[in-house]
């Protein structure tokens, strides 16, 4: 295992450790709290910062990222253990698995025929799509909540399918499937503790699916995993937080709090796919 002097299990790429630290522990509370307690909205939010934290390495963060996200999930499955609503989580896998296979086969062609300025613009073309998908969403929710008429869909299976491969996708590519999810699951109207369960056992899923993929690409192996490590008490800080806040917020308190997460989610999404496409 590669590692900096002196900073046992942290990769030899990082250049700064004690802000990798310091950040990479931050963005592991954030989505470990949302997993936790928010249904992972506010987990986005993770993305960036340990982007940041790694020093501008997207690959090495979003591997390093991946064990991390794989140990919250088993937090979070525990504490809403069987709470979840098995037919809403079943529907969107089959569409999750084509979505993670496509994105698998676009990455590993990318990778093979070095086609920098297509795999530069890969996750920014995501990350606008989905900002803009969120935001829409929230402010279609806010129209029909004014209007005293909530927005509660019984799914068919094409949607599904769409939805599924759009998680599938954008997890793959960049751990961007929280407002996608959050979308489906919100519009099912489900009550607040069955809503964070079904999220948790759906990312558990998701990203056990990407595993394989990321092991066969080269983002995950032994520094990645050593890195993820050091950060893993921070998981358990986060959701305990995540659980305290969720116990404190009322039910309108709490579906408030998710759309607020999620309107956030998706303007940063959309504001760094602008950047990195228009920039």
């Amino acid at each position: 295992m590669n590692v900096v002097a002196g900073w046992p299990l942290i990769p030899v790429q990082i250049d700064d450790p004690v802000l990798f630290l310091a950040l990479g522990s931050l963005a592991a509370v954030l989505f470990s709290l949302a997993k936790s307690g928010f249904g992972g909205s506010v987990g986005i939010l993770a993305v960036p910062v340990m982007i940041f934290a790694c020093g501008d390495r997207t690959s090495l963060a979003l591997g390093l990222l991946l064990p991390m996200l794989i140990a919250a999930d088993y937090v979070a499955v525990v504490l809403w253990w069987r709470k979840w609503d098995g037919r809403a989580v079943l529907r969107v896998l089959p569409g999750v698995a084509i979505g993670i296979g496509a994105a698998w086969a676009a990455l590993y062609l990318l990778r093979r025929w070095d086609v920098r300025t297509s795999a530069d613009l890969t996750d920014p073309a995501l990350k606008l799509g989905i900002g803009v998908i969120a935001l829409g969403f929230v402010a279609l929710q806010g129209v029909r909540a004014l209007r005293g008429r909530a927005l509660v869909v019984e799914p068919k299976w094409p949607a599904m399918v769409l939805v599924g491969a759009a998680a599938g996708v954008t997890s793959m590519v960049a751990h961007a499937a929280g407002p996608v999810v959050a979308m489906y699951m919100l519009s099912l109207g489900m009550p607040k503790g069955r809503y964070v369960a079904s999220i948790a056992i759906t990312f558990w899923a998701i990203n056990h699916a990407k595993l394989p993929a990321y092991v066969q690409l080269g983002m995950i192996n032994t520094d990645t995993l050593g890195a993820a490590i050091l950060l893993l008490p921070a998981i358990v800080v986060g959701a305990v937080a995540g659980i305290l806040l969720h116990r404190r917020l009322g039910e309108r308190q709490f579906t408030g709090a998710v759309y607020a997460l999620l309107a956030i989610a998706g303007a940063g999404l959309l504001y760094e796919g602008i950047r990195a496409i228009w920039g």
